[in-house]
This record gives structure tokens, C-alpha cells and sequence, in this order.
């Protein structure tokens, strides 16, 4: 008898789901998008303009020779750059290659980020296949290649997470998605250790530095462009979904975790030798002067881009559950940034009991 009252209800809905907690956090974490943006930018800018003057200059389109020769930086490989990317790949390449001259810091810093991206990865894949999503976090592709074009420290939290914040989905999510979530992530890792395994020289590491740094890690997540949620979930399928889920959290953190330890061994193995003493003390005050005090400028901007991504994962969980926060806050000392996939494998389970009583009133409302 009311043909408009359906879309009505759902805009009521969604006005009403906006609380003055969603819009905290979600402001909070933009905020914390810009902060990182004008500081990368602060930092790293000046650094990159000639970078971009050399990158952007048509005299060297096609003549990689004459670019190395007369600009000074390294070599790259154009066609990982898929042609409307070329300019980043070449941006990026000569960033990688800083950071891999500056031993330890440049693998300290790219590699924490890449510990972080463990948990994010998983997560984002997690949360564009759930029943009920809507936004930006649906679209994954979209997210990985503005992380690139901007920093991934500033895109999560300037946009990602309030997104998540105000249009997450509380279903489960498909089996193909389960299945696909972790070797999505495997990409970043393989090439990571080739960027910093690899002699520099060699056209593999060319090919390499360009995919990390280019388009090819974000399209990955194409293979899941045609997946879709349960439509129909039950308790079966829930139960499932849950039990993939924390396992999923898991798994990352296990990885995350191993390369945390790894990176401790060669921050010790690198300062300890030096003189001066190999004491705890010392050597973080070494580290931090390499990371930040005295860092060149793709250092400084990996050490941003860590630390912001891991609070705007934090932010996230905080939203969801302060103790939980805290918890990964205590446990990050032990684990690392694998602290936060703990974290979510445990919140998992409390989607779905929000969900059901999300169900119970809007079935209320109907009666």
C-alpha cells in the first residue's frame, strides 16, 4: 500500500547507522590520512622532483641508455608499467633502488611495511567479499592502485577505513575468496625478497622493482572481480565462514611474525658488529637514527608509511573493541604488526552476533 516506504526504511537505515562513535573514528582516521600526506609529501618531495623532471622527459622515451647516462638514476622496465603507468614505474624503481643501497634501514623500513601489508591484505580481501559491503572497500583494485599512485599510508586511512567504518558487511564470505586470500598476498612477499636478493644490476631486479612499485601487485586481485558472497548464508555456511576467517588471520600472522624475526636478526647482526657495543639500548638508538634522524628521503617515507598504516589498522580494531586494541598495542613487542591479525582473528566472532541482533531489530521493525 506504500510502493516508497521500502526505500524509505532504507535510507532511514543507513542515515541511522551513521553514530556519533563511526564518525569519530572514521574523521580520526582521515585525519590521519592527511597528516600523512602532508608530511610524505614534506619529506620525500623535493627529493622526487628531479626524479620526476628525468622520468617525465620525453628526450629519453624509448632510449633507456641515453636516460641512464644523462639523468644519472637506474635503469627500469617500461613495460611493467602497462603504458599508463610508466611514469610510476620509473619513479618507484629508482625509490627501491635507494632503499636497497641503504643497508640495513631500506630493508628494515620497506620490510615492516611489507609485515603490516600482511594483516591489510587479508583484510581488504576479506572485507570486499562480504555480504552487505558497500563503497570504496569493494573495490580492491581500485584501493591497491591509488596506494601506489599516493602511499599506502595515506590512502588506507584516509579512505579505506572510514569507508570500512561506515559500509562493512557482516556476512560470510565465498570459498573461491577463502582460497584466494592468502596466495593474493604472496606476490609482495616473493618480490620483496628479490628486490633485496637480487643484484641490482640484472634485468630480473628491473622487471621486479617495477612490478612491486607499479601496477602489477594490485591487479592481481582481478582474479576475484567476479566473485560473489553466499546468497542465501546459513548456519552452516556462517559457521565456515568464521572458521576460514580467524584461520585465514592467522596464517598471515604466522608470516607476518616470521619476517618480524627475521628483520630483528639483521638489525642486530648489522649494528651488534659495529663498534661501539652491541647493547639493546644502542642499538634502537642507531636504528631510529637511520630510519628517521638521519634517514634519506625513501627511508623517511617507508618509515611513515609503516608506522601510519599500522595505527590506521589499530584505529580499525579500536573502533571495533578498545581492549582488543590494547591487546595488540601490548602484543606488538612480541609479534610485531602480526599482533594485529591476532586481534582480528578473535573479533571474527563477534560480526556475526552483531549481525543477529542487527536481524532481530529490523525484524522487530517489520512486526
Amino acid at each position: 500500500s506504500h510502493p516508497s516506504h521500502p526505500s524509505q526504511h532504507t535510507v532511514d537505515y543507513m542515515i541511522g547507522k551513521i553514530t556519533p562513535k563511526q564518525l569519530g573514528f572514521a574523521l580520526t582516521s582521515f585525519v590521519l590520512g592527511v597528516w600523512a600526506f602532508i608530511t610524505v609529501s614534506a619529506i620525500s618531495g623535493p627529493a622526487f622532483e628531479p626524479i620526476i623532471a628525468a622520468c617525465s622527459n620525453p628526450d629519453y622515451k624509448g632510449n633507456m641508455d641515453e636516460f641512464v647516462t644523462q639523468s644519472g638514476y637506474h635503469a627500469y622496465e617500461p613495460m611493467v608499467g602497462l603504458k599508463l603507468f610508466e611514469l610510476l614505474v620509473c619513479i618507484t624503481t629508482q625509490f627501491i633502488f635507494e632503499l636497497n643501497q641503504t643497508f640495513p634501514a631500506g630493508v628494515v623500513t620497506w620490510g615492516g611495511l611489507i609485515l603490516v601489508v600482511q594483516t591489510v591484505a587479508v583484510l581488504c580481501t576479506i572485507e570486499a567479499g562480504r555480504k552487505g559491503a558497500r563503497g570504496f572497500i569493494r573495490y580492491s583494485i581500485l584501493f591497491g592502485l591509488l596506494g601506489q599512485l599516493f602511499g599506502i599510508s595515506v590512502v588506507f586511512p584516509m579512505l579505506w577505513v572510514p569507508a570500512y567504518i561506515l559500509g562493512r558487511g557482516n556476512g560470510p564470505i565465498s570459498k573461491r575468496r577463502m582460497h584466494a586470500c592468502i596466495p593474493l598476498s604472496l606476490p609482495a612477499i616473493g618480490l620483496t625478497l628479490a628486490v633485496f636478493g637480487v643484484d641490482t644490476d640484472s634485468y630480473a631486479w628491473k622487471v621486479c622493482a617495477g612490478m612491486l612499485g607499479g601496477p602489477v601487485v594490485p591487479l592481481v586481485s582481478g582474479v576475484l572481480w567476479t566473485d560473489v558472497p553466499p546468497v542465501s548464508p546459513n548456519n552452516e555456511t556462517i559457521q565456515a565462514s568464521v572458521t576460514s576467517v580467524k584461520k585465514l588471520y592467522r596464517i598471515a600472522a604466522i608470516m607476518s611474525a616470521v619476517g618480524y624475526y627475521i628483520l630483528i636478526y639483521i638489525v642486530y647482526g648489522a649494528y651488534a658488529s659495529e663498534g661501539g657495543g652491541g647493547g639493546f639500548g644502542t642499538i634502537l638508538g642507531r636504528l631510529w637514527l637511520d630510519i628517521w634522524t638521519d634517514a634519506n628521503p625513501s627511508v623517511a617515507f617507508m618509515t611513515i608509511d609503516t608506522v601510519v598504516l599500522y595505527l590506521g589498522v589499530l584505529l580499525l580494531v579500536a573502533y571495533q573493541d578498545t581492549e582488543k586494541a590494547f591487546k595488540a598495542i601490548v602484543l606488538t613487542p612480541l609479534f610485531g604488526p602480526a599482533a594485529a591479525s591476532l586481534v582480528l582473528a578473535e573479533l571474527e566472532e563477534t560480526r556475526y552476533e552483531h549481525q543477529e541482533e542487527t536481524d532481530n531489530e529490523d525484524s522487530k521493525k517489520k512486526e
